[in-house]
This record gives structure tokens, sequence and C-alpha cells, in this order.
């Protein structure tokens, strides 16, 4: 295949990638915008004066039932937006910069660090759940002891198997994570690299933003900054994906020939 069509491919690719995680921003987004007034109403639920001494079951579900239609939705958006994630990055992304990579060898090692990190990620992610779901399994299992009535002691082999398990699928996520940061880094690297070799500035913005949105979520863990950090850092990744779709398709409108790069057939 000639270097042009490799060129072309890996940045439609890379427009349907940033389109896919665009879309995908939004949804989490407007699932942010929805589960946060639900958060912060649920203290006033239990707080709230109610006839009688203490609330009924049915008058707690009363005023919970806004909250519980509220919360479905918002795993429907937060799973609608996970799956598009998936699709973008293993469906989009890594093969765009395979096809970039084979198009220009100074883009190999960003392709590698976002194909090895990624599908690393991916695959210690699923790790984690399943040592999670093994560690749950014999608690689950001795729910119908203790409903009548039987104790689990703090040396039950249950409980140490649980402790076990939960340890085990921190350390397995967290190395995930790691991975998923390595590939973020590919990420960042290839736009950097594919600015130098287009010569489009654009796709190097994009790479500062994702920067600045990794750096501003960061923030999320610091109290009362936690809520303006969660929609900011998503605010920052929606700009670098649109400048990525508009570059994306300003690149392909410079179709570069041969071994010409795309800078210099524009100054020709």
């Amino acid at each position: 295949m000639p270097e042009q069509d490799f060129y072309e491919r890996g940045l439609v690719l890379l427009k349907g990638y940033s389109e896919l995680l665009l879309a995908s921003q939004v949804l989490g987004l407007l699932a942010l915008i929805i589960i946060i007034p639900v958060l912060l109403s649920f203290p006033a639920v239990f707080t709230t004066h109610f006839p009688g001494n203490y609330p009924s079951t049915l008058a707690v579900l009363q005023r919970l039932w806004g909250s519980m239609v509220a919360l479905a939705l918002f795993g429907l958006l937060a799973l609608a937006g996970a799956i598009l994630s998936l699709v973008a990055v293993y469906g989009r992304l890594i093969p765009a910069g395979e096809n970039l990579a084979r198009w220009r060898e100074a883009l190999a090692s960003p392709s590698k660090l976002i194909k090895y990190g990624y599908w690393a990620a991916l695959g210690l992610g699923i790790l984690a759940v399943i040592v999670l779901a093994a560690s749950l399994a014999p608690i689950l299992g001795r729910i119908p002891s203790v409903v009548q009535g039987s104790r689990i002691g703090a040396g039950d082999s249950v409980v140490v198997h649980l402790l076990f398990g939960l340890v085990g699928a921190l350390l397995v996520a967290i190395l995930a994570a790691i991975a998923a940061l390595i590939g973020w880094i590919g990420e960042v690297m290839l736009l950097f690299e594919l600015s130098s070799q287009t010569g489009i500035a654009g796709f190097k913005t994009a790479g500062v933003l994702l920067i600045l949105a990794l750096l501003v979520s960061f923030i999320s863990a610091t109290p009362y900054l936690a809520i303006a950090a969660s929609l900011i850092s998503p605010a920052l990744l929606i700009a670098a994906l649109v400048i990525m779709r508009e570059n994306a398709v300003k690149a392909l409108s410079m179709r570069p020939a041969g071994g010409a790069t795309a800078a210099s057939q524009g100054r020709q």
C-alpha cells in the first residue's frame, strides 16, 4: 500500500476516534450534570422533618423516587459513554497509530505506546474485575446463613479471603491505571509528532489541552474544588477532541504525495 494511503487511512481513523470520544465525553458530562444534584440532595432526604419520630420506608422511597430515576438515567448515559470510549480507543485510535506509523517511522514509538499501553490496561482491568468478583463470591454465598442468624467473625476465613481479594484487585487496578497512562502518553506524543510531520500546529494544541485536562483532573481530589474540576477537565478534553477532528480534516485535504510531508505540500 502506498504511503499516502496509510496517511489518509490513519487520519480518517483519527478523525473517527475524536468523533466517537467526543460523543462519549458529552454523554459523560451530561451524566455528571445529572448526578451532582442527586448526590447533594441525598442528605436532605433523611434530615428533613418527617411526621413522627422516624421516617417510614415508604416516605423515604417517595422522596427518593426522583433521585432513583436520575440515577438510572445516569447509569445508562455512563454505560453508553463507556462503550463509545472503548470503540474509540480500540477500534479507531490504535489502528490510526498503526497506519500513521507506516506512513512515517517517527510515529512508530508513539504508536507502540498507544497499542501496548491501552491493550494492557484493558487486560489488567478485566483481571481486576475477575479478582474482585472471586473475592466477593464467598461473602455472597454466606448471605443466607447471615440472614438466619449466623455471624461472620473477624477471623473468619471468608473475611480473610475477602481482604486479600480486595487488596489484589486494587493492586491490579493500579497496574491497569499505569498501563492506561502509558497509552495516554503515546497518544500525546503521537499528536506532537504528527504536528511536526504535517506542519499543522493544531495537533500540538490538542496535545497541550489533553495534558491540561489530565492535570486539572488531579484537582478533583481536593475538597471544595472537586465539582469544578470534574466539569473543567471534561471541557478541556472536549476542546482537544474538537481541535483534533478539525485538524485531521485539514490534514486530509492537504493529501501529501509520496515522500513529501503535508507541510512541504502546502508550501508548494
